[in-house]
């Protein structure tokens, strides 16, 4: 499991799941970004899993808490993931582009179906876009901070990062890759060089 992610998820009344719990937890996260979760049931998941209803509902109440739970512990993962590898980093054009490696890296953990049913069942939708909103903030505050050292040009901040974040929308999409015959890592490093390409400033190259 990852560090620090029992307290988010699992914690439930104060009480700490067991630990065959917690390990089924990790499974379930598993196939809820994976697979997707608007077909799945408790039942399914204890037969597959080879555990108890029980053990579930140690994590749980329902089966849409536990979704919940995991897809606001994947995208809040996903944001300190982001603001971490950016602060370890100096270059602005560096930490714009850990920032956003973050977000293609996890993106690449969910698959075509958990995408549809992350987008078509509203609690889960609304989790989604304010992770969006905060993805934008940071990607803006970035930019901000680029510009104040010279390092971007003088561009608008939040038009820009709008922008880009529409951009890796449509990368996450399969048909992307069907008809311009690229992989994601090389899509992703085209797309970056050409994002540089328009924010640095005269005389600044890029790495």
């Amino acid at each position: 499991m990852v560090p620090g992610r029992s307290s988010l998820l699992v914690a439930r009344d104060g009480v700490a799941p067991s630990r065959r719990a917690q390990e089924v937890l990790a499974l379930i996260e598993q196939i809820v970004l994976r697979e997707g979760f608007a077909r799945l049931t408790i039942g399914e998941l204890a037969d597959r899993l080879g555990c108890s209803k029980r053990t579930i509902y140690e994590l749980a109440p329902s089966k849409n808490e536990l979704v919940t739970r995991i897809v606001s512990a994947f995208f809040h993962d996903t944001r300190v993931a982001g603001h971490a590898a950016a602060a370890a980093e100096e270059d602005p054009a560096r930490q714009l582009y850990v920032y956003l490696q973050a977000g293609v890296k996890a993106a690449s953990r969910l698959g075509a179906q958990a995408v549809n049913d992350i987008d078509h069942w509203k609690p889960t939708r609304t989790i989604w876009k304010e992770h969006v909103r905060l993805r934008v903030q940071g990607l803006r505050d970035l930019l901000n901070a680029g510009i104040a050292r010279g390092a971007f040009r003088d561009v608008n901040p939040n038009f820009v990062a709008e922008i880009v974040f529409a951009a890796l929308d449509r990368l996450r999409q399969p048909d992307f890759y069907t008809s311009t015959r690229l992989s994601a890592s090389a899509a992703f490093q085209e797309y970056y060089r050409i994002l540089l390409t328009g924010l640095l400033a005269e005389g600044v190259a890029a790495d």
